[in-house]
């Protein structure tokens, strides 16, 4: 399957020269267009910053790449060895198989585990990750969403949710995003690619920013909470997350 012209690229960026380079030139010869939004420029934030970039994206599909991956194709654990395939061919091939409208590969931070697969959102207003790979049908049900860090998805059915809510800024606007493609798009499915691989500098912008998410954690769970309310338990357990974010943001401003 040919994937030229059927993908773009979109990567919002911030300060993260060597990550951006790294990029530039792994897609250089790639037939993908690539739509670089720097929030240097005027920050955006990352869900700001993947809304303008796919504003004009007529492709079928889309890959929302944060700046700190990088691709290494030879790790895809392919079942056709012969097949040269590059990490995002593959993501599409598999994605067209197995009709999903959204899928990520396998992010591995640079100490070689898995960064999750997909994660669950408890009611006392926590990500739980998913750290074993389930089988199909236990990830269709109890699944509640997966990381925009690379991620696949139909330009139709982002565009169709409104894209992300730029309330949020950056962090959680992606448990956002898939809680509303799950009420409002029913029929609608996403996955993991197990097979197909990429390496994840997790947090390379962030944590250069001070108490920059912990900020964010703080104010976008209670954004979460008042946008989904029935999805929440407003409890004493509620209220302990929150205050253990009020306390993860003092610790990171001191």
């Amino acid at each position: 399957m040919k994937v030229k012209n059927n993908l773009t690229i979109i990567i919002p960026t911030l300060n993260n020269v060597e990550g951006l380079k790294y990029l530039t030139n792994y897609f250089k010869e790639k037939p993908h267009k690539v739509v670089i939004v720097d929030n240097k420029k005027k920050n955006l934030g990352f869900a700001g910053g993947v809304n303008k970039g796919a504003k004009d994206v007529t492709t079928k599909w889309m890959l929302i790449l944060n700046d700190d991956i990088i691709f290494q194709d030879q790790r895809s654990k392919i079942k056709d060895q012969n097949d040269k395939s590059s990490t995002l061919e593959n993501l599409v091939k598999y994605a067209e198989k197995n009709k999903l409208d959204a899928v990520t590969p396998v992010l591995r931070n640079p100490d070689g585990k898995v960064e999750n697969y997909g994660y669950r959102l408890l009611p006392i207003g926590k990500i739980q990750l998913i750290k074993e790979i389930p089988n199909f049908k236990f990830q269709e049900t109890n699944m509640d969403g997966i990381t925009a860090a690379c991620l696949l998805i139909k330009t139709s059915v982002f565009k169709k949710l409104g894209g992300f809510d730029e309330n949020f800024f950056a962090y959680l606007e992606d448990v956002d995003f898939f809680l509303r493609l799950a009420s409002l798009a029913q029929d609608m499915s996403f996955g993991i690619a197990y097979d197909i691989e990429v390496l994840h500098n997790h947090m390379t912008t962030s944590k250069k920013m001070g108490n920059f998410k912990a900020k964010q954690d703080m104010v976008n769970w209670w954004r979460l909470y008042l946008k989904h309310p029935k999805k929440f338990k407003f409890n004493l357990d509620f209220i302990v997350e929150r205050l253990r974010n009020i306390s993860g943001f003092i610790k990171a401003s001191l």
